[in-house]
This record gives C-alpha cells, structure tokens and sequence, in this order.
C-alpha cells in the first residue's frame, strides 16, 4: 500500500484525476526539454532518467522528455528563470540556489540539522506544497510547480584530514552553499567556502577546500573520495532538494488531463524508486570508498555539535522577520515543526 507521504507526491493539492485508462493513441504527440543541473551519473539522476523514459514508454512514445543534463540547458541558477519564462519546459535544480525568489520554498532544502530521514524530508516538502498558502503563492509568483522531489542522504565532511570531534573542526575550509551553512560552519570554528559542484573536486585537490560536504553516494559519483581521504561519521542530516519544475501556467492551463494523470503517476514511482536507491546507495558508496582508501572516522561528539550549532528553523524565521515575511514563515515553521519525526 502506498503510504499517505507518497501519495501527497500526486496530490500537491490538486483533486486526484479520475480517469479511466488512457491509450496511446489518446496521448498528445509532445517533445519537452527538461535543463538539470547535474550529471546523468547520480542516483537521483538516474532516476529522472528513468522517469522521462518510462513517461515515453506508457505515452506509446508520443511523450518526449530530452534531458539537459549538467548545465547544458541553461546555467544551474538560471533554471528557475527558464521553467518559469517558458524558454525550456522543465528543469531541475535546488530550491536552495534561489532563496531571493523562493525564501519559504527554499528552506527545508537549505537549512542544516532539521530533518533525520528522507522519508520525513520527502513528507514535509510535500505536505509544504499541498497545504501552506504561503509556499503555493510562491511558487506561483515564480510560475513554476514541483512535479516530485528528491532527497539527499545525510551530509558527512570527507576531508584531508581525520575529524573526530568539535575541536577538529576549527579552522577547515569546507564547501558551503547558501545563507545557512556559512553559519554552520562558523558556530563549530571552521570557514564555509561557497563551491560550485563542479569545482569541488579541483578546489579539494588544490588545496582551496580542506573538506566536501556531501552525502556518501554524492562522494562516489563525483570521485571526490579520489582527493579527500577522511570521511566523518558527523552526520548533518538528510534534505529534500531539487524537484522536477514544471511551468506553472501550462501545466495547471495547457497540459491535457490525460498527460498530467501520466506524469504524476510516473512521478509517484520516481520518488518511491529514489528513496529506496538512496538507502541502497549510502550503504553501497561508503563500502566502496573504504576499499578506495577512506578512512571512516568515527565522530564522538554529535549531541555536543548539536548543541554547539544554531537551531537553524529560528535563524530563518528571523531572517523572513526581516524580509516582511514573517507571517508566510510561521505557517511554515508550524506545519514543519507538526509533521517532522519527534526525534527530529
């Protein structure tokens, strides 16, 4: 049985489209470019590889979804733009590369430390999307629509160097990204430094960066564990982050009701398929990078770092506060704080 998160993945609340099956022929002949930020070779991106080929399949091949990957379709902070001004038909980026266009949508992508499990990052997103005015006002401002969400496994340091507590952590450069984790890393004595991903691995080797801030399946794929040998059991927890956009306006106005009921069908088996292949994948990836020359080292000091850091859900409120959007966030907040695991 599908559980109630997954089924807010269709949802997002619009009223499930009760339709009987639809063959091929009924299917609209469409080619769509979809830009993604990232290369073909990550779990996730597999996944959105598979979605795309299995949404051509079930069309009878009238549906066509060519993917962009790693920037070629438009730069990867130029994304939002793209889907949202109706130059390509979809993308795939972060929410966390546009926090000037997206401060709500963006935050649970963004902020460090608040979530413990890709299934209750994936349930809050999700339920954000479907039941807060405020995101949904958002999003359409920005003309854009999430079909589904990934995940990301837990972010752990891999360094030139063994981190083993607190005290490791003071004075490393370690890739940064966004408004939140330069503070992160600030509260623990080290330095954020704000990489692209595809300059981390340069960046490492050079010496610019004494640490990446991935999760282990990120680490295998960019054979960054190929120039950092050190990988922290710290884990910084798990985020929603990029979805697949689509442009606000044709898919609520000019998409046929046959193509969404496809997509969205598709799209729940996607995010399905990505929760269980990143389990698979973490497990799988520090493994191999042990056999690679990892060194695993063994963090002693994870609820002192909890304490040590901020409570990161009331830094943004502060910053929305301040951005006059301090209502729109405590709706947020709530609905998060009331649907995150208890031990979160």
């Amino acid at each position: 049985m599908k559980s109630k998160f997954m089924n807010a993945v269709v949802g997002f609340g619009m009223a499930v489209l009760a339709m009987s099956p639809v063959s091929a022929a009924e299917y609209p002949s469409m080619s769509l470019r979809l830009a993604h930020s990232f290369p073909a070779t990550w779990v996730q991106t597999k996944v959105d590889q598979w979605w795309a080929d299995e949404i051509e399949k079930r069309s009878g091949g009238k549906i066509k979804i060519k993917i962009f990957w790693a920037g070629s379709g438009g730069k990867p902070l130029e994304i939002l733009n793209l889907v949202g001004s109706g130059a390509v038909d979809m993308g795939a980026a972060p929410p966390a590369y546009y926090p000037n266009e997206l401060p709500l949508t963006s935050a649970p992508n963004s902020l460090p430390l608040t979530f413990k499990s890709n299934e209750n990052a994936i349930k809050v997103i999700n339920g954000l999307v479907e039941n807060v005015p405020a995101i949904r006002g958002e999003l359409k401002a920005n003309n854009v629509w999430p079909l589904f969400f990934h995940t990301l496994n837990g972010y752990q340091p891999l360094c030139n160097k063994p981190i083993a507590s607190i005290a490791d952590f003071s004075g490393m450069r370690i890739r940064s990204y966004g408004p939140y984790q330069p503070k992160l890393w600030e509260s623990l004595g080290a330095v954020g430094s704000v990489v692209l991903p595809a300059e981390i691995y340069e960046a490492l080797q050079k010496g610019r960066l004494d640490c990446g801030f991935y999760s282990t399946d990120l680490y295998r794929a960019t054979k960054l564990y190929e120039v950092a040998k050190y990988l922290t059991t710290a884990d910084f927890g798990p985020q929603p982050t990029w979805p697949i956009w689509v442009n606000y306006e044709k898919w609520h106005s000019e998409y046929p009701d046959s193509v969404k009921k496809l997509i969205l069908e598709v799209s729940q088996e996607a995010s399905d398929r990505s929760l269980r292949n990143l389990a698979v994948a973490h497990e799988e990836s520090t493994a191999a990078m042990e056999k690679d020359g990892v060194t695993v080292v063994e963090f002693t000091e994870m609820a002192k770092l909890r304490e040590a850091t901020p409570k990161f859900i009331d830094v943004w409120l502060s910053d929305m506060n301040e951005k006059s959007l301090g209502k729109e966030a405590q709706d947020v907040a709530d609905y998060w704080t009331a649907h995150s695991d208890p031990n979160n």
